[in-house]
């Protein structure tokens, strides 16, 4: 029974061949058909080519009666560009950059119908070095982080940037659940994505920053390229009213903890707003105009500028009655210890009852904007879906 059913299969599959033209039945002996030659298709960029800009066009075109089967274009790093095929299958283009300074292989493949003629062709080019590299200085969130609701995409470069809309199309955050969000632009040289509202808890978010080879203007290239993955972990959300010199800690909307806090005196008032935690530190030397105060305890960092929740042993009479600091936020060391213990990047801090608000920029403070406003800054001009 299993020979016979060999012996069927094998038949059936003969069988497909032959029906097919695949291969022919002559003098008791499988024969192949003749195979034909197809001519090469077309390329933008010739066998050899040397110091091609990485924003140079790729493109292969069939020659007539002719399709591209398939396209292949890596690096000796397996970096490919990845690149789409016309409707009919004549033209096949690139859909990103070349990286700075790199060798490309191709293998493009043609083929005739009519004479089942096919074609491989190989070819090998090289980009130019890129001598004054448009780069980023820092990325956030860490990558493989968790964090809190508000956490920002933050992406900061060493020079400016003249072709916004050029950069803003290399980059991605994708987002499981799915959330709207925007990049919008703080200024040239910083880049920020936020989603529409908070980020809901136990959210995946991926952000592909492919820049590497983009011109970013002016014929200045940059030659990185970043990938950042983290999770939402929680919603908390800390008030600290400066008026009241209150500090209420929420969970999930409820109210877990409040303490007594002292905040920036009249005239070195704590911004005001609603921040993201940018990081934290056990032990920070906090230095500024006329104070240097070494190992200060459980520091939450929220602005720039140097805005801490931090432990302040030296204020706690004041705690809860007036606002004595140089613009932070301290309270007892008890409740500054569990709250740094307790408490995420991208945790929102909000700041009210301050005679002054916090400049956009100054910290992750994007959640100042309306999300029409916050839109109003991409250079692509809106929103721009995440998907799952």
């Amino acid at each position: 029974m299993l020979g016979l059913a060999g012996v069927v299969v094998a038949g059936a599959g003969w069988f497909g061949l032959q029906q097919s033209g695949a291969l022919s039945f002559g003098d008791n002996a499988f024969v192949a058909p003749p195979v034909t030659s197809a001519a090469p298709a077309s390329s933008s960029i010739a066998n050899g080519s040397k110091n091609i800009a990485p924003d140079t066009p790729l493109v292969f075109t069939a020659p007539a009666g002719e399709t591209i089967g398939s396209v292949t274009v890596s690096d000796a790093d397996a970096n490919f560009v990845p690149g789409t095929l016309s409707a009919d299958h004549r033209t096949w283009t690139a859909s990103r950059n070349m990286r700075v300074a790199d060798t490309y292989h191709v293998t493009a493949e043609t083929g005739d119908a009519n004479t089942n003629g096919v074609n491989l062709q190989h070819l090998t080019f090289t980009t130019a070095q890129e001598q004054n590299a448009v780069d980023f200085a820092d990325v956030y969130p860490v990558n493989d982080s968790t964090d809190g609701v508000a956490q920002p995409v933050v992406i900061e470069f060493e020079k400016p940037v003249t072709d916004k809309a050029a950069v803003e199309r290399a980059l991605s955050v994708t987002s499981d659940p799915p959330q709207p969000g925007s990049w919008g632009w703080l200024s040239d040289t910083r880049v920020d994505f936020r989603p529409q509202t908070y980020w809901k808890v136990g959210t995946k978010v991926y952000a592909d920053i492919a820049l590497d080879g983009v011109n970013t203007g002016n014929g200045k290239y940059a030659t990185k390229d970043k990938h950042v993955s983290f999770t939402i972990g929680r919603d908390q959300e800390t008030v600290v009213n400066v008026s009241t010199h209150q500090a209420v800690v929420y969970h999930d909307g409820n109210q877990i903890k409040s303490f007594a806090v002292s905040a920036g005196q009249p005239g070195l008032d704590t911004w005001g707003g609603t921040f993201a935690v940018i990081d934290k530190a056990s032990d920070v030397r906090m230095v500024g105009q006329g104070y240097d105060v070494p190992d200060v305890q459980w520091d939450v960092h929220f602005t720039y500028t140097g805005s801490y929740v931090h432990s302040a042993p030296w204020s706690v009479g004041e705690q809860g009655y007036a606002n004595v600091s140089h613009g932070c936020v301290g309270t007892n060391p008890e409740d500054a210890k569990w709250f740094y213990s307790s408490t995420l990047p991208g945790d929102v801090i909000k700041i009210i009852g301050s005679p002054r608000t916090g400049a956009l920029g100054n910290g992750f403070n994007e959640w100042v904007d309306t999300w029409a406003q916050w839109q109003s800054k991409s250079a692509l001009g809106g929103a721009q879906p995440t998907m799952e």
